[in-house]
């Protein structure tokens, strides 16, 4: 390390932390418009025939450790690197490149086509790169703001939904659509809170699989965690021993609210007698957020980690939605032909329990640009949808 650069203790973890300085041989970190696209990056450089892996946050401080130097290890800092996303004692771990909001498989990857692991230890935890899903105050092109005209209309547009109050559909047996359960007001509430706790610990991540795969979204678990990988709940997230944090109260409310409505509906339109047995109440202890960029999705699959008590009661899945729309499917079968559609808007609640707890769901596609611009601009949200999805384990 240069002598300038300096160093410090962590606050938290104990290891030292390095001041980044030119002479390293370390480019900033940011992208190529300035910002750093909500991400903290990590990359390799070669110093003394050793390998420094060094985190940068946005401080502009790192976080170093250092193993033998291999041939491969030696990349530029425009072929910048993320630490696997699976936990060191997997056999073979993925490596990702950095492209814009996405992240991709390196195939070229030496670690990854050679199945060959670093010199960490078994069960050794890593760092994780924490995601925003706000854009960046600086750094990014300036946008077009909306003129006083169009900012007003959509203040319309959202008070006429407002007041139009809630729209409720029963897709199935067991399956509401709650339209327009969330007020505007409640959309920005939950945005930045989920942002406040998506940049802490246990914060936003992007899930990966051993085998290189990865989830086309980034994800965030609140009260218990639950790994891709395993498919099981835990108290911690494996790869780097972060706990989740708690659901917030207010989070809790509005799941509250949103059965209560399913029950009335069902009790007074449909005339169901013992709506509780169509969508059992639920005591939610699980909450994953997951984040969609516009290119993100989801296939078909079904919520069955839960305890076998809680799937047998049919202990129902409540999805909120905010931000872009969502194409999402839904049916009796692994089959994205056979699957029914219903578009998922900012502000909707899906809720399936009782007879359509086990469907297969999915999320086809995000639509683009379909936001309003009024929640855009009140949040800097980035272009895509956050979805939480809240159960009881």
């Amino acid at each position: 390390m240069n002598r300038n650069s300096g160093s410090h203790r962590g606050p938290r973890t104990g290891r030292a932390v390095h001041r980044r300085s030119s002479d390293d041989g370390v480019s900033s970190a940011s992208g190529s418009d300035g910002s750093k696209d909500g991400l903290h990056r990590q990359w390799k450089v070669k110093e003394r025939g050793q390998v420094k892996e060094i985190k940068a946050d946005t401080e502009g401080f790192g976080v170093g450790r250092t193993r033998q130097a291999e041939p491969e290890d030696c990349v530029s800092s425009s072929e910048a690197k993320v630490p696997s996303l699976i936990n060191h004692s997997s056999p073979r771990k993925p490596s990702f490149t950095a492209k814009e909001d996405e992240w991709t498989l390196d195939k070229n990857d030496p670690e990854t086509s050679s199945g060959r692991g670093d010199s960490l230890q078994p069960g050794e935890l890593i760092a994780v790169e924490h995601f925003d899903i706000f854009l960046p105050s600086s750094g990014t092109p300036a946008m077009l703001r909306p003129s006083l005209l169009a900012k007003n209309r959509e203040k319309r547009n959202e008070m006429k939904r407002s007041m139009a109050g809630q729209d409720i559909v029963v897709l199935r047996p067991g399956m509401v659509l709650i339209k327009n359960f969330l007020p505007f007001a409640d959309q920005v509430k939950i945005l930045k809170l989920c942002r406040r706790l998506g940049l802490g610990p246990g914060g936003f991540y992007q899930p990966g699989y051993r085998d290189g795969a990865k989830l086309h979204l980034k994800m965030m678990c609140l009260g218990k965690n639950w790994d891709p990988e395993t498919s099981k709940y835990g108290e911690e997230r494996p790869i780097d021993g972060a706990k989740p944090p708690e659901i917030p109260s207010e989070f809790l409310d509005f799941v509250k609210k949103a059965i209560e409505d399913c029950h009335a509906f069902l009790r007074e339109k449909t005339k169901e007698g013992f709506p509780e047995q169509v969508i059992p109440g639920v005591s939610p202890n699980i909450c994953i957020v997951n984040f969609y960029s516009a290119s993100g999705r989801l296939g078909l699959h079904q919520d069955r980690d839960e305890r076998e008590a809680s799937l047998k009661k049919g202990l129902p899945v409540i999805s909120f939605s905010i931000g872009d729309t969502a194409e999402f499917l839904y049916g009796d079968q692994r089959d994205v032909d056979k699957a029914e559609k219903v578009l998922l808007e900012s502000g909707d609640v899906l809720v399936f329990g009782g007879k359509s707890r086990h469907i297969f769901h999915g999320v086809a596609s995000i639509m683009t640009n379909s936001a309003t611009k009024i929640l855009l601009e009140e949040t800097n949200l980035r272009p895509g949808r956050l979805n939480l999805t809240f159960r009881e384990y």
